[in-house]
């Protein structure tokens, strides 16, 4: 998972050089030296964010109509989005994608070799890119099966 991280590694690296070099410059904006270390530290925010993890070992365990697993990865924002409203539920399980290999191959499995984030699984169904609306209908009908 190391390599997927280079990337987002690489443009925080550069943002801070640019903002380094503006500074030694002197003739830049202060605006512009501000923004450019804001942008810095929101990419080490989202490029060293762990979150809410299980394994996907331990996932598939409680892997059960009503519950659900959530393979998700930092940065994010859809992510981001069904974390902040289905996280404190406890019928989903959350499994990050760039900590775990073999979560990463089953999220790609389900997505034809695209590691499309979010998925969930809720029983038999795999739900691509889900609202938490769709996620806690696809909850529900598992219950009242």
């Amino acid at each position: 998972m190391v390599k997927k991280r280079f990337v987002p590694t690489l443009v925080i690296v550069v943002a801070f050089s640019m903002a380094i070099f503006v500074l030694i410059d002197g003739d830049a904006p202060v605006w512009l030296v501000v923004f450019m270390a804001a942008v810095g530290l929101v990419l080490i925010a989202l490029n060293g964010r762990r979150g809410r993890h299980t394994s996907w070992t331990e996932a598939q365990e409680t892997m059960k109509v009503g519950h659900a697993v959530v393979f998700w990865k930092p940065g994010c924002m859809y992510c981001e989005r069904l974390l902040r409203a289905m996280g404190k539920d406890d019928r989903v399980t959350w499994v990050n994608v760039w900590v775990d290999q073999e979560a990463n191959d089953e999220v790609c499995r389900l997505n034809d070799g695209d590691e499309l984030t979010p998925t969930a699984v809720v029983g038999d169904r795999v739900l691509r890119n889900p609202s938490a609306e769709e996620l806690e209908e696809a909850l529900s009908e598992g219950q009242r099966r």
